[in-house]
């Protein structure tokens, strides 16, 4: 269906935008001017185009790593001020030891709090503590032969990540150490605990607190992980997420040179091709969108197709969840689109995303059916170019772009209704 002209052409945006914008980090000029030069490519393609201007804290996202590390850091600090306090090293009231223990679960609940749910979950729970700066989403429409009976968006983000210093250096080493953060986090926190509740019981466990402290020291490394786990340097995001955006804006290339083709050109779907900012800053672009068009997303019967991340040819996934931010994905939308995918690329495989969470994942979760599909396989692997300086147009292959664009307007060709 695609051919190597579009292919060609979905490969120059990448490379335009990476050498006329370079990086671009979420809510900064790079960004939207990105996002301008969307618009502009979208406005030879669609009926209509627009862009939405949204307010978030996008540093709320990560910003706050490095100081939950450090509260975990001051937390045992504090568990050694209470012990030396407990074997008369420190000679000061008991009183403190007490006053030092509680005021350790105090930060320990701050950092794993963050961690948690800004982190993990993707709330906006901290945002307050962090600036605000605006972003804007990229919307184009295409309106169909003869009425619109329902919608489908096909989606990708043009924000690019901050280099993640883990992942450069250490590699996959670097995610089990960051996954063995916070299990030592929680270890911490049940001992700190404890510890209360026995000086609460005047009961004395000096042998098994003192060799618990030990084994802070020890790990207390992990936490310079922490501290050190990104830059605030975005990367050039060619992988991610140019090459989604390539195939939204291939998408819209190939129905607007097929309009008066009925057997590809939809007859009653209303197609939206839309570039979010802000899902590196934890999906803040596409939340917004559905903030604001919730009711017609809802009423209009729209199902979202969103690509991140997409490099080789032999690799296509299809998430069918995203666990870390508990997002199911609606079966009657990724059944179909695997069969489809299987006959375009046979490795095509269903595969939930261990960690981190796609545009995807946000429509799911507001009940909107959708799926995210890209090139990620980061439960067998982890790319060298994922969230590095490495992630530059040499990774994405052309074909890879073009089977993308083949099995959107394959599964465009199957919901559209008769």
């Amino acid at each position: 269906m695609t051919d190597a002209n579009l292919n060609d052409y979905m490969y120059k945006f990448i490379e335009k935008i990476c050498n006329e914008v370079g990086p671009r980090e979420s809510g900064t000029e790079q960004e939207i001017q990105a996002g301008n030069i969307i618009e502009e490519e979208l406005k030879k393609f669609c009926d209509e185009v627009h862009q939405e201007e949204y307010i978030s804290s996008p540093h709320a996202f990560l910003g706050g790593i490095r100081y939950g590390a450090f509260l975990v850091l001051v937390s045992i600090i504090l568990y050694w001020l209470s012990l030396l306090v407990d074997i008369n090293v420190v000679l000061i009231s008991e009183i403190f030891s007490l006053i030092f223990m509680i005021v350790a679960v105090v930060l320990i609940v701050i950092s794993f709090s963050y961690f948690i749910l800004e982190t993990m979950k993707y709330h906006e729970v901290y945002d307050f503590l962090f600036p605000k700066r605006q972003s804007k989403n990229v919307i184009g429409t295409i309106n169909p032969s003869v009425d619109v009976k329902q919608n489908i968006i096909f989606s990708a983000h043009h924000d690019s990540a901050f280099e993640f210093n883990t992942f450069y250096y250490l590699k996959r080493f670097g995610q089990i150490i960051i996954n063995v953060g916070y299990l030592i986090v929680g270890i911490i926190f049940i001992v700190i605990i404890l510890k209360i509740i026995l000086l609460l019981l005047s009961i004395e466990l000096a042998i098994m607190f003192f060799s618990f402290g030990i084994f802070f020291i020890i790990v207390s490394p992990i936490a310079l992980v922490y501290i050190l786990f990104h830059t605030y340097h975005p990367v050039l995001g060619a992988f991610d997420n140019l090459s989604g955006v390539a195939v939204v804006l291939g998408i819209g290339k190939f129905l607007s040179e097929h309009k008066n083709n009925p057997e590809v050109f939809p007859g009653h779907t209303k197609v939206y091709l839309i570039s979010f900012a802000g899902e590196e800053a934890g999906l803040r672009g596409s939340k917004r969108y559905i903030d604001t068009h919730y009711k017609e997303l809802k009423e209009e019967k729209t199902i979202v197709i969103n690509m991140d991340s997409i490099a080789k040819k032999e690799i296509v996934i299809i998430h069918d969840k995203e666990p870390g931010i508990g997002a199911k994905h609606d079966p009657k939308v990724y059944q179909p689109l695997l069969e489809i995918a299987k006959k375009v690329n046979p490795n095509a495989k269903i595969s939930p995303l261990p960690f981190g969470a796609t545009d995807g994942a946000a429509f799911s979760k507001k009940g909107i059916p959708a799926i995210s599909i890209g090139g990620l396989n980061l439960k067998d692997e982890l790319p060298l170019f994922y969230h590095t300086r490495l992630d530059t147009p040499e990774n994405v292959e052309k074909e890879a772009l073009g089977q993308f664009v083949e099995i959107c307007l394959e599964y465009l060709k199957y919901v559209d209704p008769q």
